[in-house]
């Protein structure tokens, strides 16, 4: 049998090659298919270094386990933290922005609460260098750089994006508007064990001690972030105020024209 080029690359094929052994597509490439089709998704699911749903089970259950393999330098394998973050951060803000889920009920009041809301991926990004920071002066003896420490963030944080995505839809379809107090307490308390489990891999040295650091970064992270939403809170309340005041100014102004 003759040779043969690649579709791809023009370089040519040993006759009973089924892959080219310059850029590795497959030799047997032609029109594009339904069996092309499914078998593109197929791969993309169950491949086992690269799949989403491999990935995301990994991400479930190892975290930290990802994070120090990333750091390490084994990063074909996964997909990159700060990119999954920022994709799965969106889809978390898309859903609440959709849904109208009240999520920061329990934070604030109803006017900042709204404004807040339909930026929520800011603030679910702004805890990316707040959580790295915190994890930087807690693990001070893991001699990270901060953007490792924030490598564990991401893929944390990520998880805890689809966790929204998956809990909202339902508490909408359950006719829940906002969350009570005691489903924001439960929420934060998995958050602190997962954060905590995912730094007990990610960091050396006993788990029982990493995993308990942990648990108090994502607690500091958390109280961080009510001072953050404190603060937005209290500004909304002052541009209210004046925005009131000025308006009244104005009133009386063209009422004393008149």
């Amino acid at each position: 049998m003759a040779d043969r080029r690649c579709l791809n690359c023009e370089s040519t094929i040993p006759a009973t090659a089924r892959f080219c052994p310059h850029c590795s597509q497959r030799t047997d490439t032609a029109r594009l298919s339904f069996a092309d089709m499914t078998r593109d998704l197929l791969h993309a699911f169950v491949n086992v270094e690269r799949g989403p749903l491999v990935f995301a089970w990994a991400l479930l259950t190892r975290p930290g386990g990802i994070a120090q393999e990333y750091v390490e330098g084994r990063r074909r394998r996964y997909y990159g933290p700060f990119a999954t973050l920022a994709v799965l951060v969106g889809l978390a803000a898309l859903v609440v922005n959709l849904s109208g889920f009240q999520i920061l009920s329990q934070e604030v009041s109803a006017g900042p609460a709204a404004l807040l809301s339909r930026h929520f991926n800011l603030l679910l990004l702004v805890q990316l260098p707040l959580l790295g920071g915190v994890c930087a002066l807690l693990f001070r003896e893991a001699h990270l750089t901060l953007p490792e420490h924030m490598v564990l963030v991401a893929y944390t944080l990520a998880v805890r994006a689809v966790a929204l995505s998956i809990v909202i839809p339902i508490a909408v379809l359950s006719s829940t508007s906002a969350p009570s107090l005691w489903q924001n307490s439960g929420f934060w308390a998995a958050w602190y064990i997962y954060f905590g489990w995912g730094a007990s891999q990610f960091y050396a040295g006993a788990r029982w001690r990493s995993w308990l650091r942990g648990m108090l970064v994502a607690a500091i992270g958390h109280a961080l972030i009510i001072g953050v939403l404190f603060v937005s809170s209290a500004a909304y309340d002052v541009m209210t105020t004046l925005r009131s005041s000025n308006g009244s100014v104005a009133y009386a102004v063209v009422a004393c024209c008149r």
